[in-house]
């Protein structure tokens, strides 16, 4: 673990993460705590990866599904077949945590947007939080806003974004 200015040079200090790609420890424990305290049936995950933030996950109290984009990082618990959600898969889930690829994240916002269960909670991991308008996590953030879905957006140093579809 290393304090998280060292990725995200205008982050508060005290923020915690493993490395410039995995979320942050806090995030990740956010995750973990509202699903507990959602106690959704069906967990849908993107970019798994090593697994930093599906650890916080209680998969034992749910259906899990997992996705990862890249084939590289592509192992259990992630579909090994399958790098994103589909649009059916998009309308059985509760609670959706979605921290993929760049390219497939907006795709899977959008997705959730259209397609989603309502009622149903997304989580987005890089909405941007202070980066400059041109970053990558601006762009997330305005994916995010233009979905129409009542949300908010988080105070993460990388920035998140929590919605409810209607």
């Amino acid at each position: 673990m290393q304090d998280e200015k060292t990725f995200t040079p205008h982050a508060e200090l005290g923020w915690q993460a493993w490395d410039e790609y995995s979320p942050e420890a806090e995030f990740c424990r956010f995750a973990g705590m509202l699903q507990r305290m959602l106690g959704p049936a069906v967990v849908v995950e993107t970019g798994v990866g090593v697994g930093r933030l599906t650890g916080y996950l209680d998969r034992d109290a749910c259906t899990y599904l997992g996705f990862e984009a890249d084939p590289a990082w592509r192992r259990p618990p992630a579909d090994p077949h399958q790098p994103t959600p589909t649009p059916l898969v998009m309308a059985e889930a509760d609670l959706i945590v979605l921290d993929s690829a760049p390219g497939f994240r907006f795709k899977e916002i959008a997705m959730w947007a259209e397609h989603g269960k309502k009622g149903s909670v997304v989580l987005v991991h890089d909405a941007g939080n202070g980066h400059g308008p041109d970053t990558l996590h601006a762009q997330i953030g305005r994916a995010c806003a233009t979905t129409n879905q009542p949300g908010m957006f988080l105070r993460n140093p990388r920035g998140g974004w929590l919605a409810v579809h209607q």
